[in-house]
C-alpha cells in the first residue's frame, strides 16, 4: 500500500512541474483565459452584510489572502469563486 502512495506522490510532482512549465503558455492562447481571483474579492465581500468600514477590512485581509495562496500554487486548478470563499471566511 506504501508504495502506491510513493508513486502516486511522483505522479503528482510531475504534473505540478509540467504545469509549472505551461501556465505561462496558456496566457498567451486566447481561447484560454485563467480568472484572477482577486477580481471577486469585493463583490463577494459585498454581499456579506457588514459595516462599509469591516467590508473594507475584511476584503483587504481576504486580498492579501489570495496573494498567499498564489505564491504558493494553492489557486492552480481551483476556481475563482472557491477561492475567494474560502479568502472571506478566513478572512
Amino acid at each position: 500500500f506504501f508504495w502506491k502512495l510513493v508513486s502516486l506522490e511522483v505522479v503528482i510532482c510531475t504534473l505540478v512541474r509540467i504545469l509549472i512549465v505551461f501556465i505561462p503558455q496558456l496566457n498567451h492562447n486566447p481561447c484560454i483565459h485563467l480568472v484572477d481571483p482577486a477580481l471577486y474579492i469585493y463583490r463577494f465581500a459585498a454581499h456579506l452584510d457588514l459595516p462599509d468600514e469591516r467590508t473594507n477590512d475584511v476584503a483587504l485581509t481576504a486580498l492579501r489572502l489570495v496573494g498567499r495562496m498564489k505564491r504558493d500554487w494553492i489557486v492552480a486548478g481551483r476556481r475563482p469563486a472557491g477561492i475567494c470563499a474560502a479568502a472571506l471566511l478566513i478572512a
